[in-house]
């Protein structure tokens, strides 16, 4: 069984990690993909603290998927079920990962770059006996079926066991998605990725699935639909702008509008706005009108520092810099 699938957004080279400095006086951040006790049925975060590196939450991504950097020294969990498809990547040196299925105990090794996918439901009790770096993902059934044109029988069947594996094209996505979470570019981009990942995952990973036809989409934005979806990005372009927003407003799913948007621009969807996003926002920076914090805030970055960032590789010089030989 095969999905048709994107390749990689192409996305500006950057550092893959940067180790984020909490607020001793902040409350402790809990991880945001969660386990079941197998006793107590309690429901209870898989790391905390200083373990969560970068956490999508914290860039308030509006894909579904859930995508967080732990790093972590050696460890054991209780018996457990996952909620949501659960991903686990390791960014770091081979470790020796030990696992339960089935009342067993298994071990192998997780190499650089090895990935594990259990299903929502599954049953596991991992361990590793060394230090370890790795990314972790949690993908609620609910996106599962909305890829689909029909759901699954049941949610836990969606994904075949796997356990210290490599799959290539899901490592470039995965360290893709790592380089967003930080230094953060256009959002549209991250949840391109996400939606790009889940139609891999899918296509190599997926069992127990009843797919409908899955066609490639051909030719271009009908000019109706494209006039519609440039209006819409020009009114919402500061605002809660998601791909799958812009996608349902000419009738497409994400996949086949990102696919259709690029072959009549000739960007993607996710470069098309940022660079309207660029472009309005030197416009404002030029005309003295607003500060640069309110530029920023006003043309949907994250923070001063995204838009800094993001300005000074897109122009060479940052914001700031800009005002200032603007008015000379």
């Amino acid at each position: 069984m095969r999905l048709h699938h994107s390749a990689t957004p192409e996305r500006p080279s950057c550092k893959i990690l940067r180790v984020s400095v909490m607020n001793p006086n902040e409350m402790i951040e809990e991880s945001e993909i969660r386990l079941l006790d197998a006793k107590t049925q309690r429901a209870y975060p898989t790391a905390q603290g200083a373990a969560i590196v970068h956490a999508s939450r914290r860039l308030a991504w509006r894909s579904s998927l859930v995508l967080e950097v732990h790093r972590m020294a050696a460890h054991e969990y209780d018996e457990h079920a996952v909620v949501g498809h659960q991903l686990l990547f390791n960014l770091g040196e081979p470790v020796r990962l030990g696992w339960k299925e089935d009342s067993r105990r298994y071990e192998g090794m997780l190499a650089t770059g090895a990935i594990c996918i259990q299903s929502d439901g599954a049953l596991n009790a991992p361990r590793w006996h060394t230090p370890m770096l790795f990314a972790t993902a949690s993908i609620p059934p609910s996106m599962v079926a909305a890829a689909l044109l029909e759901r699954t029988p049941t949610a836990g069947t969606t994904f075949a066991k796997r356990h210290c594996i490599q799959d290539p094209r899901a490592h470039d996505f995965i360290t893709s998605l790592v380089a967003e979470l930080s230094a953060p570019t256009e959002p549209l981009y991250a949840e391109a990725l996400a939606h790009g990942f889940l139609l891999h995952l899918l296509g190599t990973h997926g069992q127990g699935l009843h797919l409908g036809r899955n066609k490639k989409p051909r030719g271009r934005l009908h000019p109706t639909h494209l006039r519609n979806v440039l209006e819409l990005i020009h009114t919402e372009l500061g605002g809660d702008l998601s791909l799958q927003r812009i996608a349902s407003s000419c009738g497409y799913s994400p996949f086949q509008f990102a696919r259709l948007f690029k072959a009549t621009t000739g960007l993607a969807p996710h470069a098309f706005v940022l660079r309207l996003r660029l472009e309005r926002a030197r416009e404002r920076l030029r005309s003295g009108s607003a500060s640069v914090a309110e530029v920023a805030l006003a043309m949907g970055f994250f923070d001063q520092a995204h838009f800094t960032s993001v300005f000074r590789r897109a122009f060479g010089v940052t914001p700031g810099a800009f005002v200032k030989e603007a008015r000379r």
